[in-house]
């Protein structure tokens, strides 16, 4: 008997059509052998299966399931693919933990830790990790401009506290350009960071969790045609290059993927998790960001390291629905 597995895409932040994208990349390479898919949308309240015939299915909340022409369809687990609100956040996971369902991600407190920038870096800072300066302000706090120049030099980064695929996010060159970006990162978010800039290469280094071990994919190098990696050349791949595996020193690329597995227990992740930092000029590894449900489009970067590093789509996914587990 296959298993039916949920494959949740869609959610409520600006990521939605990139999830869309990637979890039609999961449809298409799931092994059909082993699991059926069932492809679930979310948006906003609404929860639903659309069939062949273009019926929408709305699903039972109460226990996540569907009925489809007379029959109780329940799931052995979810494979979330919803990138930002509720998917990335924990929101999701802690109603996955209440029902006892398995999920292929990093559970409620991890995701929602993770997702969190300005607490997210505070706690990789205590392991010993390098991050950037940053200020973070809340939607009500009064802010002096003069400032966060004093403390945070130029030029700098203001992004949304809360988010993904640098959708709100600046790069400020210009002291006039500084209270434009902070309002336009308040349109996405109620909390904003502000992080110094540091100059240098951009590396992500992918892992993922089995059953008995961690996988550290071959690093990527990012290297985009824009004035840093935004939404734009993320998604567009005449505006960016990603060398996998990324052209540096041996021993960088030791100490990137220990610094990522180091981040990968301590921060008690699951399922595949990319994280992204600067080599800068001084060749330091200064952490970015951890991404615990990283995009799986065909423009993605996971997709191509898995490729690189010699498993097919098909054979990842199973690896990561066999590491399912539920809380309960």
């Amino acid at each position: 008997m296959r298993k039916n597995i949920a494959v949740l895409t869609g959610g409520n932040s600006g990521e939605y059509e990139i999830s869309l994208k990637s979890a039609s990349v999961v449809v298409k390479h799931i092994d059909k052998k082993e699991y059926k898919p069932f492809l679930i949308t979310l948006k906003g309240k609404e929860w639903f299966y659309k069939t062949d015939n273009d019926d929408f299915i709305p699903v039972d909340k109460n226990d996540f399931s569907l009925f489809i022409n007379n029959k109780k369809i329940v799931f052995a687990g979810a494979f979330i693919i919803i990138h930002g609100n509720p998917g990335e956040n924990g929101k999701l996971q802690a109603y996955f933990d209440m029902i006892g369902l398995p999920y292929t991600s990093c559970n409620q407190t991890v995701s929602a830790l993770t997702f969190d920038k300005n607490f997210c870096n505070r706690l990789v800072s205590s392991f010993g990790v390098l991050v950037p300066k940053s200020i973070f302000l809340n939607k009500n706090d009064k802010y002096s401009i003069s400032d966060i120049i004093a403390e945070i030099s130029l030029p700098c980064f203001v992004k949304p506290n809360n988010g993904g695929s640098s959708i709100g996010m600046s790069l400020v060159e210009k002291l006039e350009n500084l209270d434009t970006a902070i309002h336009k990162a308040f349109q996405e978010d109620d909390g904003v960071l502000i992080e110094n800039y540091i100059k240098g290469r951009e590396l992500t280094c992918g892992i993922f969790k089995t059953s008995d071990k961690l996988i550290v994919l071959p690093l990527a190098e990012i290297v985009s045609k824009n004035k840093f990696f935004d939404f734009e050349s993320k998604y567009n791949e005449t505006l960016v290059d990603e060398i996998i595996p990324a052209e540096i020193s041996e021993s960088i690329e030791i100490e990137c993927k220990r610094i990522s597995a180091l981040l990968f227990n301590k921060l008690n992740c699951d399922g595949i998790v990319r994280f992204d930092y600067i080599l800068s000029e001084e060749n330091e590894l200064v952490f970015l960001e951890v991404n615990s449900i990283p995009g799986l489009t065909e423009e993605s970067i996971v997709p191509k390291m898995i490729k690189e590093f010699g498993l097919s789509l098909k054979e990842f996914f199973s690896m990561i629905l066999e590491n399912m587990k539920s809380s309960l």
